[in-house]
């Protein structure tokens, strides 16, 4: 590692040190509720349900059991990002040769993926699914790598079988995460069949079709381990089922939700890129890399690699919906990195002085004009003066969601409901915050009195009728756990066109059970809080 490039990429990530002060955003409060119930001995979906498969929960249990703060989030995804910038050092490297490719790439993907371009600093984006999945996928596709080029040396069999398990598995990961990073293979079975620069005993009858032939039943087997475990783990605590309507059924609704039929699929994947293009620097660079990637791919297949991984990205994202939601796009960009960086250190070498520095100017000039550095700083600056004391925690919160009708989500709201049920509660007793704001819960350490923490499933009726699911079960769960404290949320959810509180109160069983176990206590604004009447 030369002493320039190190340089710069400390300083990217001290650039983005101050981010580590803030809060968790409503999802990532999702994932840290399950969290916090898997430490507790509780099993995902049977117990705590969300949607996400159960890669991101696991995560969470395991960042929650290190440090009981909600910055463990933002502290993780920078650590999650320095990793990637790592291994893409290493990926470009491997791929063609030449080192300032893999250094490009890491660059680009620090400065360009840095969270705080995005809305509210970053904090939609921070510790999500698709952060991990960017990292497992990364580190597949450089194990990948590893094997083939054993894979063609003389007697390296045994080794290169073990960098395909490893490879394998960490494909299959990615799918545990979110079962759309399934298509990651694709780029991984590309890797085999277009191999690496060669070792000094390069076999030539060990190459392309002959090792990716070799390698599949390893790279086949590794994924098939990982999946496996975890489906006999929620087999053996009888979740299968709870875990296949959540991560399953309820998401094919879910992401049908956006589109009208297999035309509006494929129009969605063609014009997304574009436009994405034009409004995020790290796909406008990427989407050059990758144009330029595919004509030198002819003569060089080993160049096909980066736009491969950034088509699968584009794909899995697609599958997500069109909601456009920020956290779908953060899996792809350390493909667009690599493409951009791949690219442009091969532009560096091919082209002379002249050609080299206008190139550079025409594409700075792009990703000044398509990233806006000012709220870059904007954002960093107002996280160091937080950091730093000079501004109040209540002010520095209430940057953080609330401040638009069409927000559901408030950290300042969140916080001091947590901070509330804490201090109006005890410690085994049961509430329900039934909205967008399981932070709350995960603050107070209380557990909910329903499995459904978060209300967008019984806003819009999933399995209504369905035995565990839909307002008699919710009732259900209610009256068994009778709830200490009862939080519903105004205004969120508004794209379903009802929020928590008015929804319940159209319930005639629930409001009937409300009115006549609780009393109303208070109407923050956000939520009306309501206690049990036998309480003080």
């Amino acid at each position: 590692m030369r002493w320039p490039f190190a340089i710069l990429a400390v300083a990217l990530l001290l650039v983005r040190l101050p981010s580590v002060v803030q809060p968790a955003g409503g999802d990532q409060g999702i994932y840290a509720y399950v969290g916090q119930s898997i430490l507790k001995g509780e099993v995902p979906y049977r117990d705590a349900w969300d949607q996400k498969p159960p890669g991101i929960h696991f995560t969470y249990a395991a960042m929650l059991g290190l440090w009981r703060n909600e910055s463990v989030v933002a502290t993780t995804d920078l650590a999650v990002a320095a990793l990637v910038a790592g291994l893409l050092v290493l990926l470009g490297w491997r791929i063609t040769g030449r080192r300032e490719a893999g250094e490009a790439a890491a660059l680009l993907f620090l400065l360009l993926g840095d969270p705080s371009f995005q809305r509210l600093g970053g904090l939609w984006v921070r510790s999500q699914a698709e952060t991990f999945i960017a990292l497992v996928v990364t580190s597949a596709l450089l194990a990948a790598v590893a094997a083939t080029a054993a894979g063609s040396e003389r007697g390296q069999a045994w080794r290169a079988f073990t960098w395909s398990v490893l490879a394998g598995a960490l494909f299959g990961a990615a799918f545990v995460y979110k079962y759309n990073a399934g298509i990651y293979l694709l780029p991984g079975l590309l890797v085999y069949l277009v191999g690496v620069p060669q070792g000094r005993s390069f076999d030539p009858r060990n190459r392309g079709a002959r090792v990716f032939w070799r390698q599949l039943p390893a790279l086949v087997l590794g994924f098939i381990l990982v999946v496996s475990a975890v489906a006999a783990w929620f087999a053996s605590h009888n979740a299968l089922g709870d875990l296949f309507q959540a991560t399953f059924v309820y998401n094919l609704r879910y992401s049908g939700e956006t589109y009208a039929g297999a035309w509006g699929v494929a129009r969605y994947l063609v014009t997304f890129p574009v436009r994405h293009a034009q409004v995020d620097a790290l796909w406008f660079v990427g989407g050059i890399g990758c144009a330029a990637l595919v004509v030198a791919s002819v003569t060089e297949r080993r160049l096909a690699i980066a736009p491969a991984w950034v088509a699968a990205a584009c794909v899995s994202i697609a599958i997500n919906g069109s909601r456009e939601l920020p956290q779908y796009f953060v899996q792809a960009g350390p493909a667009l990195a690599l493409a951009a960086g791949t690219a442009g250190a091969i532009a560096w070498r091919v082209l002379g002085p002249l050609s080299r520095a206008g190139l550079f100017v025409l594409l700075a000039i792009g990703v000044a004009r398509v990233n806006q550095f000012d709220k870059w700083a904007a954002s960093t600056t107002y996280d160091l003066d937080y950091l730093r004391g000079q501004t109040p925690r209540e002010q520095y919160l209430s940057k953080f969601g609330g401040q638009r009708p069409t927000d559901k989500f408030s950290a300042l709201a969140s916080t001091q409901l947590g901070d509330r049920l804490r201090a109006e509660t005890g410690p085994l007793d049961r509430v329900l915050v039934l909205g967008f704001s399981p932070g709350a819960l995960v603050r107070a350490d209380r557990q909910s009195a329903s499995r459904f923490f978060w209300s967008r499933p019984l806003l819009v009726g999933f399995n209504e009728g369905k035995q565990g699911y839909g307002v008699g079960a919710f009732l259900d769960e209610l009256k068994k756990w009778r709830p200490a404290v009862v939080a519903l949320q105004q205004r969120d959810w508004p794209v379903e066109g009802m929020d928590s509180a008015t929804w319940f109160a159209r319930q005639p069983s629930l409001r009937a059970w409300l009115t006549d176990g609780y009393r109303q206590e208070a109407d923050t604004g956000t939520y009306f809080i309501w206690k049990r009447r036998d309480l003080p």
